[in-house]
């Protein structure tokens, strides 16, 4: 589990391309540890759509909460693993606006349900090795009912204004 924490993480700080025209500077992640993590989908939801989450890392894992609003994942780990990294916030420098909560995020990133299945890098998104300098604060997950006292939320805020 530590791998996904660490991706969570490292995520904070990079910018997230989305079609090649969409830039969004990832500030809050939440990092979800497989099957012996309760808040995982792995652990109480482990067919449907969440069976992507045992896929090799990079895969994208879109699940509608409330069965409304699409919340973007990342797969971290091995094939079988179960891990991945949720969006939970960015900042859109071309529009100037800070986007947050996971539904929030994946709208603004104008992402879909069929979007889960896709892969990082692949023709519809990629991940920058650069990374802005950002002060991070580890805290509980929110949102969520079981796992609650779990450390596995980052939330950045940049050191410099420019991006």
């Amino acid at each position: 589990m530590a791998d996904v924490v660490g991706v969570a993480r490292g995520l904070v700080g990079r910018w997230l391309m989305v079609d090649v025209t969409t830039r969004a500077l990832i500030l809050e992640t939440e990092a979800y540890g497989g099957a012996e993590d309760l808040a995982s989908h792995a652990a109480f939801r482990p067919g449907g759509r969440a069976a992507v989450m045992t896929d090799h890392g990079g895969t994208v894992y879109v699940y509608a909460a409330y069965g409304m609003y699409p919340c973007f994942n990342i797969v971290t780990g091995a094939r079988g693993s179960a891990s991945a990294v949720l969006l939970r916030g960015v900042l859109l420098p071309d529009q100037q606006r800070h986007v947050s909560g996971p539904g929030r995020t994946a709208r603004a990133l104008d992402i879909v349900l069929a979007d889960h299945g896709e892969r990082i890098p692949g023709p519809r998104f990629s991940i920058s090795t650069e990374r802005v300098p950002c002060v991070i604060q580890q805290t509980t997950r929110v949102g969520i009912r079981r796992g609650v006292e779990t450390p596995w939320r980052f939330a950045g805020r940049p050191l410099v204004r420019d991006h």
